[in-house]
């Protein structure tokens, strides 16, 4: 038996996952910061990814999930030291500088549609308009950049390969026996 993530929501691709995946035992924020962090740039990220088995391909692909969200201020402030970040449109420099006046924990969208799922992230990267630094060194790098340039003008061929990565990635570390244990309430640690 399956379930599709994206049935449940509002548009976006849609995907099936195995159903009866046994969760972990202890759900914790610290365990997530295995995370590549937003200051990587496209060759530690594709690096990153790879020891898990993520082609460059699949990983431009699931940061594409940035197109939903955003970003907190402390995420990106320092693409705006001094030197600003040269790789930033300098208007697009200027609304991050504007949101991170509010502070620390101040949002910032990922694209100009924060609650679609669409290929404007990647539009967005080739504007210069990438958030996380993470996110910019995309388009910047020789490897990944067709990749992003292919995802922006082809938002069908951009669902089809996230749909492909987030099922792989669902596959990892999957929990047999006693590692894990089928949660009847998934709120609770």
């Amino acid at each position: 038996m399956v379930w599709s993530w994206w049935e449940l929501q509002s548009g976006g691709p849609v995907y099936d996952i195995p159903k009866g995946r046994k969760d972990g035992r202890r759900s914790k924020v610290e365990d997530t910061l295995i995370a590549p962090a937003p200051t990587f740039n496209a060759s530690e990220l594709v690096r990153v990814f790879g020891l898990r088995g993520f082609s460059a391909q699949d990983m431009v692909a699931l940061s594409g999930g940035h197109t939903l969200g955003v970003a907190r201020c402390l995420t990106f402030k320092n693409r705006l030291s001094d030197p600003v970040d040269p790789t930033m449109d300098s208007d697009f420099s200027k609304t991050l500088s504007k949101t991170c006046s509010g502070g620390d924990n101040a949002e910032q969208t990922f694209d100009m549609t924060r609650n679609n799922f669409d290929n404007f992230y990647f539009q967005a990267l080739q504007r210069k308009s990438g958030v996380l630094f993470s996110d910019q060194t995309l388009y910047n790098n020789p490897i990944t950049k067709s990749i992003v340039k292919g995802y922006a003008m082809n938002q069908a061929k951009f669902f089809l390969d996230f749909e492909q990565a987030m099922v792989k990635m669902s596959l990892l570390d999957v929990k047999e026996g006693s590692q894990g244990e089928v949660r009847a309430d998934c709120r609770k640690n």
